[in-house]
């Protein structure tokens, strides 16, 4: 087995799809096809189921890569950290971030940290914190924002944000004498059909834990795990939701849309920073954290995140 062949098969196990490894390694297709079938016949194993809509892992594939991960992102890492003698951040991170989050800093994140370290490769993963706590625990992510709620033994957490959350409906879904209030009891909640995440998100249990202290069910009508998705049936008028401030930015300004802070019990989530106990902290990470405080700070300060920082709680 060769490092190279190792760092070819996480990459392709990682997107699930050998062109989408090929264009994020930048080799050719055919020759990271052959490096995995050396890899094969090297362990005497198939890895890899090969049909037609693409490639994914057999369950040997799947040990192996439980397996050989935390090792060789370690070693690789080993290799940066010697590179960066002069205190200067080298290597990649792979960063995981809630939609909410996501839409309003990812941006501004990424812009301002390569044009400080440009020698550091970004990966921005994108997903419900529910996902991204499991890709955490699997060492398949070095740090990620998710819900406080979401603990593990395999995960080192500091607090970042503590965030309330809005009821999201159109205008004709508010009794007009409603309208031009500016929260809503969460007993007004229970009465109504919600679209929501499934129960492993953390925007989900939270409200869950809500509605069981009062002795009360929430009315699902739709659970979808798709962001865009999720508001554009609101949009459509099939039911109303529930966000943090932040992933309802482009309804907030849009007038066919009435937005209202959830009070009585004050539902709020708390955001933590994360990181993956099967991978090395290294300064990289540690000035992506610093620049992603000094965001946070930021929207908040500017009013286009609604929450208190950690040190103010």
């Amino acid at each position: 087995m060769e490092l190279r062949q190792l760092r070819y098969f996480l990459a392709v196990a990682d997107n699930g799809s050998l062109s989408k490894a090929s264009a994020v390694l930048g080799i050719a297709q055919p020759a990271l096809s052959r490096a995995v079938r050396q890899l094969e016949q090297a362990l005497h194993t198939q890895l890899f189921y090969r049909h037609g809509r693409g490639i994914r892992l057999t369950e040997q594939g799947t040990q192996f890569q439980a397996t050989i991960d935390p090792l060789i992102r370690s070693l690789l890492q080993a290799g940066d950290d010697m590179r960066a003698g002069a205190g200067v951040p080298v290597g990649s991170i792979s960063f995981g971030m809630p939609p909410s989050m996501s839409a309003l800093l990812g941006a501004r994140l990424v812009e301002t940290f390569l044009k400080r370290y440009p020698k550091v490769k970004l990966q921005i993963i994108d997903a419900f914190s529910g996902y991204v706590h499991e890709w955490l625990v699997a060492g398949r992510l070095d740090l990620a924002i998710i819900n406080g709620a979401r603990r593990s033994p395999h995960l080192s957490m500091d607090p970042l944000l503590t965030v309330d959350l809005f009821h999201v409906a159109l205008r004709s879904m508010v009794d007009a004498s409603e309208r031009d209030q500016r929260t809503i009891a969460f007993d007004r909640l229970l009465s109504a059909p919600l679209i929501l995440p499934g129960r492993h998100h953390g925007l989900r249990r939270q409200l869950e834990a809500a509605a069981q202290s009062k002795g009360a069910k929430l009315n699902v009508v739709v659970e979808i795990d798709a962001l865009e998705a999720l508001k554009e049936l609101v949009r459509r008028g099939l039911a109303a939701t529930v966000l943090p401030h932040g992933a309802a930015l482009k309804e907030a300004e849009d007038s066919r849309f009435i937005i209202r802070r959830v009070v009585d019990p004050d539902v709020t989530m708390q955001f933590m920073i994360a990181y993956s106990l099967q991978r090395p902290t290294t300064l990289a990470m540690r000035e992506l954290v610093r620049i992603l405080r000094m965001e946070v700070n930021r929207a908040v300060a500017e009013g286009r995140l609604m929450g208190r920082l950690w040190s103010e709680l």
